[in-house]
């Protein structure tokens, strides 16, 4: 499975539809195997940045916010999408590793009741939640 982290400065990126680079990890059996950082672009189109999801092999997308349009893009091409996330990067792949993170310490600020999960394709995730 790979997962794709939103990244700026070492955190979870704030904003998805504006974030630059994304951390893709090869997830197997709890565990990292492989782990690269790619740049996505800034300056992409809600399709674009789905498609290149698309491309690297994305299975899952964890990310601060992100628009209505483009989560449903991402949506529609088959990736779950855990919205919401705040955090060092580190900390949320542990956490996500662990299945533990919709515990409120990784939501976003000024996020309350439940977290948005909203997939295409395939079954639900049970990491985020």
């Amino acid at each position: 499975m790979r997962v794709a982290i939103a990244v700026w400065n070492d955190r979870v990126s704030p904003v998805f539809d504006t974030s630059g680079r994304l951390l893709v990890l090869e997830v197997e059996q709890d565990a990292v195997r492989d782990r690269r950082v790619v740049e996505m672009g800034a300056d992409t189109f809600p399709a674009q940045r789905a498609q290149r999801l698309t491309d690297l092999g994305v299975n899952v997308l964890i990310c601060g916010a992100i628009s209505r349009v483009l989560e449903g893009f991402v949506s529609a091409v088959g990736i779950t999408v855990i919205p919401w996330v705040s955090g060092p990067v580190e900390g949320v792949v542990r956490a996500y590793l662990l299945k533990r993170l919709s515990a409120s310490r990784w939501r976003m600020p000024g996020c309350r009741g439940r977290w948005r999960h909203r997939h295409a394709a395939g079954p639900r995730d049970p990491r985020g939640t």
